[in-house]
Parts: C-alpha cells; structure tokens; sequence
C-alpha cells in the first residue's frame, strides 16, 4: 500500500509517540521499584564480629586491672603469632578466669587481655582511711572499701570518740550495708588521700578523745 508523505509523517509520530512511552513506563518502574542489590561493603568493618577469628594483624592490649577497679595498659603490639587463628574460645582455655584473666574479644581487630591484680593501683595505695581494730582506732590502707592491709593501730578506744564518730567508724567496717548516700558521706569524713590530711584528722581526735 503507498502512502503519501503526509502520511509517512503522521505514522512516524504515531511511532516515536509509543516508544516514548513504554520507554518512560519502563524508567518509571526502574526507580519505583529497584531491583534488590546486594550490600556493597564497607571499607574497614569487622569481618564475621560475631565469632571473631585473631588475625596476622589483630592488635593486642594489655592491661593490669586493680582492686580499687582503674586499669593500667601495660603493652599495645601486634598478636604473636602463636595466636593467630584462635578464636574466643580458645583464647579463654588459654587465659582463663581462674588465673585472673579477662578476655574482651568482639572486633577481629582488637583483642584486649587484662590480668586482675591483688593490689590497689599507684595512687589509691596511698590512700588512708580511719576504722576499728579491736575496740581501737586503726588506719588502713586504700579507700573506705578496702580493709585488708592495717597501718596502724591508734591508742584510741572507740568509746572514746564522740557517739557520731563511733557510729561513723562502725559503718565503715560494714560498708556493704550503707546506702550509696552514707557511702559518700562516710568518704568525705574518714577517708584521707595523702598522710598530712590523716595526720590532720588524727589530732582533731586525740584532742577530743
């Protein structure tokens, strides 16, 4: 069939007209509905963090944890390699808590060993504070919490002391049972951060007992 050139033309439109078309429906359902994408990743993210496994280049932290809880880093380097490969389980058969050992491992990228210490860290050793000795005034060594190394022994029976202060020496002996409130308090009064400070509370007793 010939077709004049008006013709031509208008089936020419009709055309372009039906490609523009589907073209854009086809571009429309593109961006409405995507198709999935797998997750592109991420530069530096820890690999398979929930059973971290010690690489060639895990760092490893070494800490020494206190009685008085503060924590001193003792050595940052690179894993030996005698653990590489290991995973959590394994480190903690190889440093267990029985020996005093806490493992922190959640990031193939850091591993942290702290080893507990049954000593007070460098400044609360220095601490003092006033408690009870058999009937006596004694001072101990470390914040009100610890009562395991004695000082000294004041020539100072508690029924010396003014009732409040008896009361107050008699809380600290038995910490666990005070409020968190009476703690504070009880800090303030009777716990000492340098031997001039003690040495200061200490006259202010014998002057009163």
């Amino acid at each position: 069939m010939y077709l004049t050139k008006d013709q031509k033309v208008t089936v020419l439109f009709i055309i372009l007209f039906v490609v523009s078309a589907v073209a854009g429906f086809v571009w429309g359902s593109y961006f409405t509905n995507p198709p999935e994408r797998k997750p592109l990743a991420v530069f530096g993210s820890p690999a398979n963090s929930t059973d971290p496994v010690v690489a060639g280049d895990t760092v490893l932290f070494r800490e020494k944890l206190y009685l008085c809880g503060d924590t001193e880093m003792i050595s940052r380097e690179t894993v030996p390699g005698n653990m590489v490969g290991l995973d959590r389980n394994a480190l903690i058969e190889r440093f267990p808590a029985s020996e005093g050992w806490i493992v922190s491992f959640n990031d193939p990228r850091f591993l942290t060993l702290t080893v507990k210490c049954g000593e007070l860290c460098q400044v609360h050793r220095n601490y003092r504070h006033l408690g009870l000795y058999q009937g006596k005034v004694a001072v101990y060594e470390g914040p009100i919490e610890f009562h395991e190394k004695i000082i000294r022994v004041e020539n100072i029976n508690l029924e010396s002391l003014e009732p409040g202060l008896q009361t107050k020496l008699e809380q600290v002996m038995s910490l666990d049972k005070q409020t968190p409130l009476t703690v504070e308090k009880l800090r303030e009064e009777v716990e000492f951060a340098s031997d001039e400070l003690l040495n200061a509370a200490l006259e202010n007793l014998d002057e009163s007992s």
